[in-house]
């Protein structure tokens, strides 16, 4: 009889301490997946496009996206401002566990803003002038054009939509079984659904963790 109290007070006397366990462990769950939902609202929210008005070598006006490149580890990236600031601010702040794999879809349009100068035509007489009028609907690209030859113009409402997905995840560097002890990366990856466009490609940034306590220390 005696025995079997002892072992009922020995578990009574540990019983506080697995509580605390239990509750700092539930804590930390509910703060990962809280992290979680407040990245998928913010990467969301982001959009990007920057459009200007260049010419080709042959001099014919035309206009493309130009969106600003990122250098992560000799990779460019075409992403406005805002997207690579969010991006570098969320990948960057993944706890150390390994997330599941998501993906976020996203679709983005603008209006068209370029510099140009403006042209005044003055017509003695009335008349009417031939002109072609053709359009572009595309699922990247909606295009309304008037073109009139007499007088070599152009004239153009057009829309583009970038449609890409965002990835992101941790990962070690090298190959298994060698890089067991090397330390997981955050990676983030976009893919533009743009067929046929300079954005129809696979992206990939990778952000390299802050260092350790002790390589901050001796600066290694």
């Amino acid at each position: 009889m005696t025995y079997y109290l002892n072992i009922i007070k020995t578990i009574w006397r540990l019983l506080p301490i697995a509580l605390v366990i239990l509750v700092v462990i539930l804590f930390f769950q509910w703060k990962r997946e809280r992290q979680k939902i407040s990245d998928f609202k913010e990467i969301q929210s982001a959009q990007f496009q920057e459009i200007e008005k260049w010419k080709d070598q042959e001099g014919k006006s035309r206009a493309r996206a130009e969106i600003a490149e990122i250098n992560a580890r000799n990779a460019k990236l075409v992403m406005n401002e805002e997207l690579r600031q969010l991006l570098k601010k969320e990948v960057g702040n993944l706890r150390r566990n390994l997330i599941s794999y998501s993906a976020v879809k996203s679709s983005t349009q603008g209006k068209f803003k370029a510099k140009g100068k403006d042209t005044m035509y003055v017509v003695n007489e009335l008349k009417s002038l031939p002109a072609k009028q053709f359009g572009i609907h595309n699922p990247d690209l909606d295009f309304e054009g008037i073109y009139v030859p007499e007088l070599d113009t152009l004239m153009a409402n057009y829309k583009i939509i970038h449609n890409f997905d965002i990835y992101y995840y941790y990962k070690k560097p090298g190959k298994s079984p060698w890089n067991l002890f090397r330390r997981k990366r955050a990676v983030a990856e976009i893919k533009f659904h743009n067929h046929g466009s300079q954005a129809d490609s696979l992206f990939t940034i990778v952000l390299e963790r802050k260092k350790g306590l002790l390589k901050r220390l001796f600066n290694k």
